[in-house]
């Protein structure tokens, strides 16, 4: 495997722990056979218990970490992707945002680089991350190519989305990502409008117009990764300035890393290898440790991430009184099946 392309994933952590420890010890779990990559880990200015001593461990591991000293929520995520794009040494390179679990044994990233090399004009970036299947599903007719590949594990070139994912969470050649570099890093939001995610995809449509590229957003029919969703309303626990806002809980297995099952890639390729839609989460996601998905009484799964605006005081952890007042953490309880007619707003929305 060490004459394959060298890839680099970077991950991007602010004070979610237990987020981060899953993503990185999937990630290297399902990629075990890939040998030549390397891993580069952003934390920005991170307070949470614990996060000193996991990033202390995967410096020892040879890992590359960053730590950032100070804290500007509108544009630390931004700082965070190009600090990973200039020390990245592959030449794929792949920002993660640290909320992220894998949930397919190895096998699926020697296809990505694969795919990638077979159309290399043509592929904007390769998402990663398994979606809602109401959304892969809508307008599905004309939206996506045949099925492509090599091999039995197929992608789609997706014509309704942008040529490439802004906000990451996805592989791009390194020619790609270097034309595309770097993101805005004096945004006045940290989403929404005025923030870098969107001021991305408007720098790239102009690229792509200019140059007359026909770069497409790839989607995998078998995504190898999922969101972590540790909110029982649709959400996962998001940082917004010093506070986490919705249920934020560890994993259940003694490994400490595992919210989902990781499934055996070869045996998903051989049950949906002629899918013609990406599998969405509904189907990807076994959870581990028996707490219930956040999904509506069909089995959709729910969307409905947290308004800052309009939150609560009992949905969020002010991360600055727990450290420095000393006060705990309130008991946060598992999802549970929830109802909620507003999810495919929610999805809409997105």
């Amino acid at each position: 495997m060490n004459n394959l392309p060298r890839v680099t994933f970077g991950f991007v952590n602010c004070n979610r722990l237990f987020y981060l420890r899953s993503c990185i010890e999937s990630f290297l779990k399902c990629s075990e056979t890939y040998e030549n990559k390397e891993l580069i880990i952003v934390d920005n200015a991170s307070i949470e218990s614990g996060t000193p001593e996991y990033l202390d461990t995967l410096e020892a591991r040879g890992h590359t970490v960053i730590r950032q000293k100070e804290r500007d929520p509108p544009n630390e995520f931004a700082r965070a992707k190009n600090l990973i794009v200039e020390k990245a040494t592959g030449d794929y390179i792949c920002p993660v945002t640290g909320d992220l679990q894998f949930i397919l044994s190895s096998g699926w990233l020697e296809e990505f680089v694969k795919f990638y090399s077979l159309f290399p004009d043509h592929v904007g970036c390769i998402s990663l991350d398994a979606q809602r299947t109401i959304r892969n599903r809508t307008n599905w007719q004309g939206r996506y190519s045949d099925l492509l590949g090599e091999s039995n594990y197929k992608f789609v070139f997706d014509s309704h989305r942008p040529p490439v994912a802004a906000a990451t969470n996805a592989l791009f050649s390194r020619a790609n990502i270097m034309l595309m570099h770097p993101w805005k890093e004096n945004n006045k939001n940290f989403e929404g409008e005025q923030d870098s995610e969107t001021a991305m995809t408007l720098k790239v449509q102009e690229i792509v117009k200019e140059r007359e590229l026909p770069w497409k957003q790839v989607l995998p029919i078998l995504p190898p990764c999922a969101g972590i969703f540790t909110d029982a309303r649709g959400t996962n626990a998001r940082v917004r300035g010093n506070r986490r806002y919705g249920d934020y809980w560890a994993p259940k297995d003694a490994e400490n890393y595992r919210y989902y099952e990781i499934r055996d890639f070869t045996e998903m390729v051989s049950q949906y290898s002629t899918d013609p839609i990406p599998l969405g989460l509904e189907v990807m996601v076994k959870t581990y440790g028996g707490w219930k998905p956040p999904v509506d009484s069909s089995g959709a799964w729910l969307k409905n991430p947290i308004r800052v605006e309009t939150a609560a005081p009992s949905d969020y952890v002010d991360l600055i009184n727990v450290i420095n007042l000393g006060q705990a953490e309130p008991e946060l309880q598992e999802p549970e099946k929830v109802e909620d007619p507003n999810y495919l707003q929610e999805w809409l929305e997105d």
